[in-house]
């Protein structure tokens, strides 16, 4: 199913930005686009081929 991938993808997102970004409050991913919270504002946006490029996948 769809949700399971898209956890999946969510748990590699999650920990790499973990190790190597400054601290934020909420990721928001729906499987095509990241968002980045932080004090309830988005502070980055990322899509799903900016983070093939990082090789978050």
């Amino acid at each position: 199913m769809k949700y399971k991938k898209i956890q999946l993808e969510y748990d590699k997102i999650y920990s790499y930005f973990k190790r190597t970004c400054e601290q934020f409050d909420l990721l928001e991913w729906n499987g095509k686009r990241l968002d980045v919270w932080s004090n309830d504002k988005i502070i980055e946006t990322y899509k799903y081929k900016d983070l093939k490029v990082i090789n978050i996948f």
